[in-house]
């Protein structure tokens, strides 16, 4: 017995699936689902990555707080919470900048022109 799925899919999304589907000579149903059955899931984040996301959440969260908070009580009273907060971003920001940065290798030993 079969059950019947409705998927969504973006245009984009859609069209790399039925590309894909072609190219493996199966019907796009077939495709997706052995693709979903036999396929594993894979994550591309790292702990790292993960923690400076939920703290990013965490602070935008406080921010929209602090907002709602300023437009009731006025702005003097929250401005030095709201300093903070953008400085700790800032901070984060950078530590995350720094963490995804890979040089690239310049290609036969030259320096490459970063202007």
């Amino acid at each position: 017995m079969s059950k019947p799925v409705t998927v969504k899919f973006s245009k984009p999304s859609y069209e790399a699936l039925r590309l894909r589907a072609r190219k493996a000579n199966r019907k796009l149903a077939e495709y997706i689902r052995e693709s979903a059955l036999n396929g594993e899931v894979v994550s591309g984040h790292n702990a790292e990555t993960v923690a400076i996301a939920k703290n990013l959440i965490g602070m935008a969260n406080n921010l929209n707080q602090l907002t709602k908070l300023s437009h009731q009580r006025g702005f003097h009273e929250t401005h030095v919470y709201v300093v903070d907060l953008l400085r700790r971003l800032k901070a984060i920001l950078g530590e995350y900048r720094q963490a995804s940065y890979k040089p690239k290798p310049s290609s036969m030993g030259r320096k490459e022109d970063t202007t």
